[in-house]
């Protein structure tokens, strides 16, 4: 029988409510705003492909500057208004409250992770982006401040920034993610790869890729459902991929986890590949259609 070995996984949460996870997700494997420094009450209040209204010109494109009230979050059905186009969000979302109740406002957050700042609070969105052992980029978005520099090693307890809302209409923390060759991941599956100090600087593989930004509504591998101007809610893939360790015989030796998006399950096998250079069981990710999809 082969060894136990300890993989990186994640299920990419779908239209969950804000603290849910999956069954192949661990309470540790998870962003929190506690993991991050943010005071007690504090809490993830968008998952990943949460479907968002916006407001666009005649030719649909979302407008740079949003009117007041949009863009909003949907949580059942709804039906598209004229100038009105969806999104699904991409990313995990974390309140910034001094105590629970009072208004958001700017807070130091900490890394939560081990690695190297390539960007220091930049660009449209504030952007502070850490690069962990493996590679992948953990970009914080909307800071107001950057406690730190190009250059800096930071362990999880480290002082980042100060949350906020560059590029966005309040104050909060947006974290998003990328592999080391620029595609977006999951954040929670690039914090749990954080977890592991660094063993030397990593080096990107893809020129330019630690600069490479991604507007946090404008990306989304799962696209909302809009049939006659009604939008469903919650977003609801056609199919998911579920990534196995194949033994002897062909039989399935061990789950690593269920994704919505190729690029992650993709990015999941690299990394187990990787953390095993000597088992030589093949892994594979397996395309399966969801209940009601269409393929």
């Amino acid at each position: 029988m082969p060894r136990t070995r300890r993989v990186l996984f994640v299920l990419l949460a779908l239209a969950a409510p804000a603290g849910a996870q999956g069954p192949n997700a661990s309470k540790d494997d998870r962003i929190t705003a506690e993991r991050l420094g943010l005071p007690k009450g504090n809490t993830r209040t968008s998952e990943p492909f949460v479907t968002r209204i916006y407001k666009a010109d005649e030719s649909g494109d979302v407008l740079k500057k949003q009117p007041a009230g949009y863009p909003f979050t949907i949580t059942a059905d709804y039906t598209l208004k004229d100038g009105e186009t969806p999104r699904a969000h991409e990313g995990v979302d974390l309140s910034s409250r001094p105590e629970p109740g009072q208004p958001p406002k700017p807070l130091d957050f900490n890394a939560g992770v081990y690695g190297t700042v390539v960007k220091a609070g930049d660009g449209p969105w504030g952007t502070v982006t850490v690069q962990v052992r493996d590679g992948s980029l953990l970009q914080f978005l909307h800071t107001s401040a950057s406690h730190v520099k190009v250059g800096d090693v930071v362990a999880p307890d480290t002082k980042l920034g100060v949350t906020g809302r560059t590029g966005a209409g309040v104050i909060h923390l947006h974290i998003q993610a990328r592999d080391k060759y620029g595609n977006a991941v999951s954040p929670d599956l690039t914090f749990k790869a954080g977890q592991k100090k660094l063993e030397s600087k990593v080096k990107l593989d893809k020129p330019g890729a630690a600069d490479v930004e991604f507007d946090p509504d404008a990306y989304s591998p799962v696209k909302p459902k809009v049939k006659d101007k009604k939008v469903s809610a919650p977003v609801e893939p056609e199919v998911k991929w579920v990534v196995e360790v194949i033994g002897m015989g062909g039989r399935i030796d061990q789950k690593l986890g269920e994704f919505y998006t190729y690029k992650s399950a993709s990015y999941c096998e690299q990394q187990w590949s990787e953390a095993n250079p000597n088992d030589l069981r093949l892994t594979r990710s397996r395309e399966v259609a969801l209940t009601g999809g269409k393929k």
